[in-house]
């Protein structure tokens, strides 16, 4: 075996191989060896992430923008459904602490700066753990969004992995305070997701979605720039003369010549007439701009590609192809939406549920778990269709017992598909209470129920509505 051909292994200072030389090699051509230029390109990562650039970027660029506010957007726009009794009364607390735009603000935040939170502000002291158990109605004051770059973590938890906050901090401390606040008052929102061991050098933060975007980001809105400036030199006019660099070089005539040629393109403005000596000739150059829409298209997919955007949703841009709409895209697109809703966005709402609900009901009750909303609108005619399968599905349960008429109602009553109020469903469960007692009763027309009554007092009605 050759020395090129020998496999080398690559040491840190500890000791530690942290590469090797595989791959194909032709010691002939110089491929694979140190010859080759491919040989020398590695990824490299870097201390931290700019974070002014950062900024400065989403605050003055609408992709930038774009790549941090649309996956948030898309994930809470539909926003979320409780099945249960009291989601009326959980939407009322959800609209009060504005907990819908307490979730978008913290994840655009965590996506940008690489990591967020939300604040639970109650009735307990922040620099205590928050005992859940000491939840009453009225609890919660407020939802504070916290990002990276407000907030400094302490004392963190390297040696107890069982515990919640392993790799965390135990407490946070707002910049410009003294107050320590313990973790379980801090629900955090994860930014873009780093190994552990980079996650330690960043102080347990995430990384920056943007900061993946930022060089095709760059490259898109420079090529864009570019093309901007050609198109103001399209045409470009140009005079020879004979001599004319001596006159130039003798830095007497500069002003002379300026004024020369300045009031020739004054008069062919003008008068659309140019007056030339006889020793200078005219000349116009055209500039081309052939290819430069495929450079562009190809720049914004790169783009497209690294945000993990369709560029249907990101650009606005009818995708390529015969007969293809971009539905495809839209939904993979909606696909990965819907996993980070499972992955990320549950596990940080269920967080401030445990303290919102309990606030707001007194207590939390059972099986009190939610469902997310369809991330696409249909159609008229899907809607219609999907309200007849629905409607369907309702009546097969009734029948089968499993499901009672108050509970279809609440839940369209909690849909807004028809304007059934409380009254409306408290009659019915009247109803179906007396339904279950073995009591006789009439039902009032318009309320699908009425008040339970006697055998003996149904019969008087109907020997009134005979007579």
């Amino acid at each position: 075996m050759s020395e090129d051909t020998k496999p080398r292994l690559r040491y840190s200072s500890d000791g530690t191989m942290i590469a090797s030389n595989d791959g194909l090699k032709n010691v002939i051509s110089g491929m694979g060896t140190e010859r080759d230029r491919r040989t020398h390109s590695q990824f490299n990562y870097g201390a931290g992430n700019d974070i002014a650039e950062l900024e400065a970027a989403y605050a003055t660029n609408w992709i930038a923008r774009q790549v941090i506010d649309a996956p948030v957007d898309d994930a809470t726009r539909e926003w979320r459904v409780f099945s249960i009794d009291e989601a009326a009364e959980i939407r009322k607390a959800e609209n009060a602490m504005n907990l819908q735009g307490v979730t978008q603000e913290a994840f655009k935040w965590a996506g940008l700066y690489g990591g967020a939170g939300v604040l639970l502000i109650t009735d307990q002291p922040l620099d205590k753990l928050l005992d859940h158990k000491k939840i009453k109605k009225g609890s919660l004051k407020r939802l504070l969004v916290l990002d990276r770059m407000l907030i400094t973590g302490q004392d963190y938890n390297v040696s107890d992995p069982m515990a919640a906050n392993y790799m965390l901090p135990n407490y946070y401390i707002v910049n410009g305070g003294r107050l320590p606040i313990h973790h379980s008052h801090f629900v955090r929102a994860p930014g873009a997701k780093l190994p552990l061991r980079l996650r330690m050098i960043n102080q347990g933060w995430d990384d920056s979605q943007l900061r993946r975007c930022m060089e095709d980001i760059k490259d898109a809105v420079s090529a864009k720039s570019g093309v901007a400036s050609l198109i103001q030199e399209a045409n470009v006019d140009i005079i020879s003369k004979d001599g004319l660099s001596d006159i130039l070089s003798s830095g007497d005539m500069d002003t002379a010549v300026a004024s020369r040629y300045q009031m020739f393109g004054m008069m062919k403005s003008m008068f659309r007439l140019g007056l030339l000596d006889s020793t200078e000739e005219y000349n116009r150059h055209a500039a081309s701009f052939g290819g430069l829409g495929e450079i562009l298209s190809t720049l914004m997919e790169w783009v497209s590609g690294a945000a993990e955007i369709p560029m249907t949703r990101l650009f606005g841009v009818q995708s390529k192809g015969m007969g293809d709409s971009g539905k495809g895209d839209m939904n993979n697109y909606y696909n990965a939406i819907r996993g980070k809703q499972e992955s990320d966005y549950r596990q940080f709402l269920e967080a401030i549920d445990k303290v919102l609900i309990p606030s707001a009901l007194g207590s939390m009750p059972d099986d009190c778990e939610f469902d997310w909303n369809p991330l696409s609108q249909p159609s008229d005619t899907e809607l219609a269709q999907q309200q007849l399968a629905f409607a369907q599905s309702d009546d097969i349960r009734l029948a089968q017992g499993v499901v009672r008429r108050s509970q279809v109602a609440r839940k369209l009553a909690e849909q807004g598909v028809y304007a059934i109020g409380d009254d409306d469903i408290d009659q019915m469960e009247t109803d179906e209470k007396a339904e279950r007692d073995g009591e006789d009763f009439i039902p009032l027309a318009g309320l699908g129920g009425g008040e339970p009554g006697t055998a003996e007092e149904a019969g008087k009605v109907s020997e009134t509505d005979s007579a």
